[in-house]
């Protein structure tokens, strides 16, 4: 497995990692419209792609939307055919280092649902820190209302 700085050329495969991940996931909660313009969120800064292979197997992102705020981890995927291998604690690892030289504040956060233990538990034990739960701003197709945790972790 090796990661990248994700290219345009890495979207076909990526959304069909995106897919999988829905589909078994059920992440995101939505299937969006145009599932490439999804992995680049608002304050879109950079992104990279996971492969083993030749295949695209993960992707990671960094988001700063508000310049006064800490930067956002966003759109981490790791197809489910290659969980258990590292590759989401090694994308996780490598938005992190580029955080430390990238972002204007020495921060990092994310959020993620109370019904995924995986991922937080992954955040967890690297290091960040819980800041909040609290029910989320939006609901699930069939109505419910996730509850979400928020992280922070400290980059200096």
């Amino acid at each position: 497995m090796h990661i990248r700085p994700r290219s345009d050329d890495d979207l076909r495969q990526l959304v069909e990692v995106l897919r999988r991940t829905h589909d078994q996931d059920g992440y995101p909660a939505h299937w969006p419209n145009d599932p490439a313009s999804w992995l680049t969120p608002p304050g879109h800064l950079t992104a990279w792609t996971a492969w083993s292979s030749g295949t695209a197997v993960g992707h990671v992102g960094l988001a700063a939307p508000d310049r006064d705020a800490a930067s956002l981890v966003t759109r981490l995927v790791v197809h489910p055919d290659h969980r258990g291998r590292g590759i989401a604690d090694a994308l996780l690892a490598t938005a992190e280092a580029a955080a430390g030289t990238a972002c204007a504040v020495p921060a990092l956060r994310l959020d993620v649902t109370e019904e995924t233990p995986g991922a937080w538990r992954l955040y967890e034990r690297r290091g960040w820190r819980l800041t909040h739960r609290a029910p989320a701003d939006w609901a699930k197709p069939d109505g419910t209302v996730p509850t979400m945790r928020w992280y922070e972790k400290r980059l200096w």
